[in-house]
């Protein structure tokens, strides 16, 4: 069996606890969390909730950051539950990938949702420059070896 050489740390749940100074447990739910990968041109993150301007403001800096070592990145994304976007969050990420449609080889997104493979479908069509696939969670291993290769 070929194992790939992204290593993604993948983690059930999107929370994250912590003490503050008063000693009592803080959660804070990330909607959107990055991946990490061993191979720095793909950038990977999991959703889970509705994406925020924050969420957008977050990804867009490690996307814009890994742009200055490579020329086009690929997108590796795991879609657990996704309840909407802000307004400002779609404003922000329009006006992102329009000025950086062509800087993106492969996009992976991996759900059991039937939307999203439409929405795939549909952009891998519409972006010549970028092949998006859609992979459902049997085939996870399936979409890490696609988007690395």
């Amino acid at each position: 069996m070929h194992r790939s050489t992204i290593e993604i740390e993948r983690s059930s749940s999107l929370h994250t606890s912590s003490h503050n100074q008063s000693g009592y447990l803080v959660e804070v739910r990330l909607v959107l969390k990055t991946l990490p990968t061993a191979d720095d041109r793909i950038v990977g993150f999991a959703i889970d909730g509705t994406i925020t301007a924050d969420d957008i403001d977050r990804i867009t800096a490690e996307i814009t950051q890994r742009l200055e070592s490579h020329d086009r990145l690929r997108l590796y994304a795991e879609v657990n539950t996704w309840t909407g976007i802000s307004p400002q969050a779609l404003l922000k990420d329009l006006r992102f990938s329009l000025q950086h449609f062509k800087d993106f080889e492969k996009e992976a997104i991996v759900s059991d949702k039937s939307w999203l493979k439409v929405m795939a479908e549909t952009g891998d069509r519409l972006l010549p420059h970028t092949e998006v696939k859609h992979f459902s969670w049997e085939h996870q291993a399936d979409a890490l070896e696609w988007v690395e290769g």
